[in-house]
Order: C-alpha cells, then structure tokens, then sequence
C-alpha cells in the first residue's frame, strides 16, 4: 500500500506492507484523509522557528548528548552521532504524517466489541490516522458514522474536535460572546461549532476572503485585525462589555494576538490558546480584569493519556462528560444536522500518489489553501502484506537466518547492529515492527529481504532459524512461546516474563520443543570484565562477599516501563539483569533471598529504590542495591567483589582494578556491557561450537528469583 512520510529530505511516497490489527485496534481502509495546513506544513515553510526556538533546541539536544556520553563513553557518543548524521542513515528516517481520516473497517483485534467489519468511521491519532490506504486504529480514537454523513466531511472529524475543544476550554454557555481569532481552517469550523451552539461570534483574521467566509457562516461580527481600532468596535458590539471569550486559532511567533484578545475580553472573561502563538504576555489587562488565560490540548481529554488511546481505557462519562472520542462524536452528529458546512473548505482535492504537489501547493499559497484532501484508490487488502518480497538469494548453509519482532532502538543499537558486523554468521531474512514507518525505513537501513507487521508472516518463513524479540514487554511470554512452536531458536530481550504463569507456559513450550534454542538478553555475562572477574573468582575457590550498587536514574511514572501491566515495572524489566549476573559470579544454588524496599510516596513514587540480599549454598553473600533517585553524575553500575583476600572493583564496565590478586586489571577504551559477544557467542552455540552460553535454566532460574523479589515486596506467595 501507498503512504505518506516525512523525511529529513522532505515529503515521501512510499510503498509499505498493510499494517495488522493490535488486540484494541480496528484496520480501517481510508477512504478520505485531510492535510492539515498549519500542523503539517509547519516544518516546511522557511522562517518558522525563531532564533530563541533555535537555540532552546541545541541546548536540549546537548544535555541529550552529554547524558549519553556519560553512561555509554565517549566513542560509542561519537559513532552514534555520525551514524545519524551520514545521508544513508538520515535518508531511512520515515515519520508518518496526517491525524484526521475517515474510512472503513476491514478487520479489527480480538478485544474489540464496539465496531463490526464494514462500519463506516472517522479516525483520529497524528501519525496513526496517517495519509495511509490502510491505518489501525485504536478504539479510542475512531467513531461510527451515519448513513447521511458523507466521507469527505467525516475527514475533518479530528480538525474539528480540535476547534471543539477549544470552546469547550472557553466554559462559554448560550447566548455568550465569543471572539474567534485566526480564521484558517480551525477558526471557520470553529465559528460552525459556535453558531450551532448559541454562541454570539466575532471572528478576526487578516484574510479578507476568510472574513467573507465566516459572515458567510454566519458570524455576527467580522473584523480585519489590521484595523487600529478593532478593540473598540468589539466593545461596541458587546454593550461596552467586551467579549465573554475569546478563543486563539491563529498560528504565529507574534504575542500580539494574545495580548489584542485579553483586550478584547470583559471582566472575568476567559482567553483560551489553541494555536501556536507567542506567549510574551502583558499583565495590565490580565490582572486588571481577573482573566483566566488557559491552553487547550488537541482535541479533548484523553490527548497523549496511553491508557486512554492506546489501550482503549474510556474515562467514566459521568466523571468525564468530554472526551476526545466524544468530541469526535459531537462533531460527527453537527455534521448529520447539517451544522457544519465542511465540504465548502476543500480548496483542492489530490490522489495520494500526488502528495508532493500537495504539499507545496499549501507551502507556497497558505493564503489561498483552507484544506486540502487525499482521496484513496479501491485496492484489495489482501493484495499486499508486506514489502520488499524480492526472491531471496541463494546463501550458504552455515549462515543464521534472522528475523527480527519489534526493531525498536534498543534492538537496533545492540542486537541488529552487531548481527550486520557478522556477516559471515548471520544474515537478516525479516523485521516485523508494528508501524509502516519503522517496517520503511528498517528496509532502507538494514536491507533485509522484507518487512511487515504481521509476526506470523516471519513465524512462518522457513528459511527463518533465529527470531529476535524486542518488543515490548507484555508481548515476550506469548512471542517466545509463539516463536517456539514455530521450531525457531529465540533470543529475546529482558524479561523473559512477567509473572509465574507465563514463566510455567514458557517451560511447557521448552519442554514441547526440545531441540530449540532460548536465550534471554543477560548481556552482562559476556562482558570482558565479567569474564576476567569470574575467572579469578573460580580459580580462588572459595566463598565471596559482593555489593552491586546500580544508580539507575528516574524512569517517570507515566512511562511503559512503568506500567505494572505493559513494562511491569522496574523490578522485572531490568532488576532481573543484576540478579542474573549475580548468580552467574556465583555459580551455586540460591540459598537465601531477602528484600526491603523504600516505600511508595510522593516523593518515590515507583518500587525501583530496593535492596537484594540473595545467600549461596557454597556460602557466597551478595547485596544489590537499586536506586532511581542518585546523582546522574556517578556512575550508574558499581560492583566490589572480596574473595580469598583479593578485592576487584568493577567501575561502570569501563575497568577492572584488582588488589591483593596475582591477576591484573582492565582498562577499557569504552564501556563493554557484552551485547557484541553475545551476539558472537550465540553464533557458535547454534552451530553446535563450544561457547559462553549457559543452559536456558540459568535464565530461568535468574527470572525466577526476580519474580521472588517481587512477591517479598509485595507480600504475596506464588499460588
């Protein structure tokens, strides 16, 4: 299928495999997709972003850039940086673009009730309701329509919750004054809405022509914001009130519009920011006359909440009366009343095989352009399911043929990258991500045979001995599981599962299929330095006393890694990695495992701030201590280690110092972490070689005591 992305280069027309359901998404073929004219275009047009914009982003990318170099070394910064500067890399960024759809459902997940293959809906979502001949769709952020509404209009559902919402913030009631200021496409919706509501309407542009079109709409008093004496006719129309509200659509650099508005207001009135403008803001008028000045966020509550649009959790209605999918449906109904006249905004109407013309006609004529529409060929579902299905060449034997679930960054920093530097043991057959955008441009960076967004598709690829799973950590249990049954060897990123049940449902797919291979990402093991430790603690033989002090930093509440039921938290996401290593130092039984953990509160708001005890049968004692809230200008991993009268130090996988040891220490170049000899090790043990891979029980039992961790944290037992 066709679909529109933006690119380092400009606007792209690519061809991309049809994207699948997820469990709450909905596949809907589009039917009609409307280019925002100001959102989308913003980056385009010269001169947009001010000096001081400039220079606030260079210094948020240099923190960015220092913050890396400190935890990942200076070198591994430096190579980072002149991959995503080299042409090749830049040329396979593609971001989906568009948010504002309407179409028709063709499948949809297993956890969705509320729509039927074949209804007929209006979409919302930037970059998911995308300039696409097929999106998915969370259920959140799609709507019914009825028979009367046709699918051009429906097409700006999204654009016109946007201006909904903003009257919504305005808290206005009927027969109050409102002032519309910026009559592009969310101001003439905007006076639509108003007019269907009762409100009295004062719209203010530049644009003659948009002026004559919101009259035409039927706003009460229209004003050229070029006249000095503006502000004087608004009081003159209000009884020398001023308005009750007035509602910011204009997009510019300028304050103006925003002080010109708490002009324009009463006593007590309300000034609402919907637009990109200036925020110089002037007190006299705000202070004087009490006014509450307040911003509206895209289209509705629920905006960037994921529980809400992603996982199709819907705020109560009677706690929440308007949420983002509701002014959707608001919307929809005025459009069904006849209320909104929408088709009378297209200015031009394009194939999406035109989308380049598209763009620069709204860059070079903004004035003249209210909206423009991406009308969508009858092709068949079916016809593509993914890209890149060239015949594969013949290859040798001895080479490992990959496929890749969920090439996220981790992935492709670590995993992808070390398999391309290993050509004569790996070859990459497949990538399976979730978005067209990333299935693009993994096509265009890595080169591998196909892309798409189907798992089974690379399940069932015979030619496919080794699938990498990098998603997110919900998915492992059932892709590994999956993955196993399909007969492939597995390596999948920590946690290998986030609870006993999926854990016993992943020993009974071991168990299924002996002769497959499962290895959990505990690159740490492979490091040099731990190498180098274990070998001289093996050869003291005898008991240690090691202390593993992680400062992990603050990981935000909000995050997924957060989410008990997406990431499950810290504890299972990454604490599994230090008990892992622990256990692989010691080399004997866990006799002992003891926790306290600093308590949930405001101020520690996550159950990442703990300390591991963990006892061995051959009297070895070990603490990790895990902290989030430590200084980012340590180190983050430190581990001292106290053996038969010798003491190593082990400072960030950077170097190794020993004292009272017949061994002596490593100094690195940069930071070792083990995810290249990891990848090398593997290599030898599916082909049969002696390696540093240990038996998939190791990885059990190191799962297994993470999720022990948890249960004496939480008081539980394992049922």
């Amino acid at each position: 299928m066709k679909q529109v992305f933006r690119s380092p280069q400009g606007i792209k027309i690519a061809e991309v495999g049809v994207p699948s359901p997820g469990k709450n998404e909905i596949l809907v073929k589009t039917i009609t997709s409307v280019i925002s004219t100001g959102t989308e275009t913003m980056g385009m047009r010269h001169g947009d972003k001010s000096i001081q914009d400039r220079i606030a982003e260079k210094k948020e990318l240099m923190t960015k850039v220092i913050n890396y170099a400190q935890e990942n070394g200076i070198k591994t910064t430096y190579e980072l940086i002149k991959k995503k500067l080299n042409p090749a890399e830049q040329n396979a960024v593609f971001r989906p673009i568009g948010y504002s759809t309407s179409g028709v459902v063709v499948s949809k997940g297993q956890l969705v009730n509320n729509f039927n293959v074949g209804d007929r809906v209006a979409c919302a979502g930037s970059g998911i309701a995308a300039h696409a001949e097929y999106v998915t769709i969370p259920v959140n952020l799609a709507v019914k329509l009825p028979d009367e509404v046709d699918h051009v209009s429906a097409g700006f559902t999204t654009i016109g919750a946007i201006a909904m919402q903003g009257i919504r913030r305005a808290n206005v009631t009927f027969g109050e004054s409102i002032v519309i200021v910026g009559l592009g496409l969310l101001g003439l919706l905007a006076v639509q809405i108003a007019k269907a509501w009762g409100l009295v309407v004062i719209g203010v542009d530049l644009n003659e022509s948009r002026l004559e079109q919101a009259r035409k709409y039927g706003a009460d008093l229209t004003i050229n914001a070029s006249e000095k004496e503006y502000v004087n006719k608004v009081n003159e129309f209000t009884d020398g009130n001023g308005a009750d509200a007035a509602v910011i659509y204009a997009s510019t650099t300028s304050s103006d519009p925003a002080n010109k508005a708490m002009e324009l207001c009463r006593r007590k009135g309300r000034v609402v920011i919907v637009g990109a403008v200036g925020m110089d803001l002037l007190r006299k008028d705000m202070y004087f006359k009490e006014l509450d000045f307040v911003m509206s966020t895209s289209y509705g509550a629920g905006r960037y909440d994921d529980q809400y649009e992603m996982k199709g959790i819907d705020y109560p209605i009677g706690y929440v009366r308007w949420t983002e999918n509701r002014n959707m449906q608001e919307f929809v109904r005025l459009i069904e009343a006849g209320q909104m006249k929408v088709d009378e905004l297209v200015s031009n109407t394009f194939r999406i095989e035109d989308a380049l013309n598209a763009y620069k006609v709204l860059v070079e004529n903004p004035q003249e352009n209210i909206a423009s529409v991406f009308e969508y060929s009858d092709s068949g579902v079916d016809k593509v399911r993914s890209i890149g299905d060239s015949p594969k060449k013949t290859l040798q034997n001895d080479k490992i043929k990959v496929g890749i679930i969920g090439a996220g960054g981790f992935i492709q920093r670590n995993h992808l990258a070390n398999i391309k530097l290993m050509p004569e043991e790996y070859e990459l057959v497949a990538i399976s991500n979730r978005t067209t955008g990333s299935n693009k441009a993994a096509l265009e960076k890595y080169k591998c045979s196909y892309t798409t967004s189907d798992n089974q598709k690379l399940l069932d690829d015979k030619d496919i001995d080794l699938v990498v799973i990098g998603t997110r950590h919900n998915l492992h249990a059932e892709q590994v599981i999956n993955a196993l049954k399909a007969g492939k060897h597995v390596l999948v990123e920590k946690p290998l599962a986030m609870n006993w049940v999926e854990l016993d449902e992943i020993k009974e797919a071991l168990v299924a299929n002996p002769d497959n291979k499962l290895l959990v990402g505990f690159n740490r093991r492979y490091s040099p330095l731990i190498q180098k430790a274990k070998g001289i603690i093996e050869k003291a033989d005898a008991p240690f006393h090691l202390s593993y002090i992680v400062n992990a930093g603050m990981i935000a509440p909000t995050s997924w890694v957060q989410d008990l039921e997406e990431g499950g938290g810290r504890i299972i996401g990454e604490v599994c990695h230090f008990i892992d290593l622990i256990c692989y130092l010691a080399n004997s039984e866990v006799r002992e495992v003891n926790v306290v953990h600093v308590p949930i509160s405001k101020k520690t708001p996550c159950e990442d701030n703990l300390i591991v005890s963990l006892a061995f049968e051959d009297g070895s004692i070990a603490v990790l201590s895990y902290y989030s809230f430590g200084s980012s200008e340590l180190p983050k991993e430190r581990i001292e280690i106290a053996v038969n009268g010798s003491s190593l130090f082990i400072d960030d996988f950077k170097r190794l110092q020993t004292y009272s040891c017949d061994e002596q220490g490593i100094e690195l170049k940069e930071l070792d972490k083990g995810h290249y000899s990891l990848i090398k090790e593997l290599a030898k043990s599916l082909k049969g070689n002696d390696s540093l891979i240990e038996p998939t029980a190791i990885d059990i039992k190191s799962t297994e005591l993470t999720l022990q961790v948890l249960d004496l944290i939480h008081n539980t037992t394992r049922s």
